[in-house]
């Protein structure tokens, strides 16, 4: 889920304000939960929602934000036999386009994070890619929190914490 919350908050750039969830326990293998559904609100005003079921009978992994200029929509799937990302954008005037972007896991993160470590190794002073940063994924780990306290209150809005 936390690429997911990274992802929708670097497209549209700004971060989750509140979030409303529903999380379930389907798969006892799995710890809990493995299906959530969120509606989130940005701090922009902008309203999305967020579902990531990956135990049910119709496994989906979505997310969509709507704006003023227009809704982005992302979709995990497979095109031409290759897993990755469908990416939809309908702009003000209803004009949609369609990408696909294969998945590549984390390789370009592995490589971010590798040259990172050899440049402060090489001088102290490297300032290192800010999306690695310690204070964006607690702020992704606050959206999640928040999401799962949501779920444990029925779905009552939560405010997510600020960094």
């Amino acid at each position: 889920v936390k690429i997911h919350i990274t992802s929708t908050q670097l497209l549209v750039g700004s971060e989750v304000a509140t979030v409303s969830s529903i999380s379930r326990h389907v798969d006892t293998d799995l710890p809990p939960p493995d299906n959530i559904c969120s509606l989130f609100q940005l701090e922009n005003g902008c309203a999305g929602v967020l579902v990531f079921a990956v135990k049910s009978r119709s496994p989906k992994i979505l997310w969509r934000v709507d704006g003023t200029k227009g809704t982005v929509q992302i979709e995990r799937g497979v095109d031409g036999g290759k897993h990755g990302y469908q990416v939809l954008f309908s702009n003000e005037s209803g004009e949609c386009q369609k990408t696909f972007y294969p998945f590549c896991g984390v390789h370009e993160e592995l490589k971010a994070f590798v040259h990172d470590m050899v440049q402060a190794s090489k001088d102290g002073d490297h300032k290192a890619e800010p999306r690695s940063s310690y204070v964006e994924g607690a702020r992704d780990v606050a959206v999640l929190e928040a999401m799962l306290e949501s779920s444990a209150k029925q779905g009552a809005m939560v405010q997510v914490k600020k960094f």
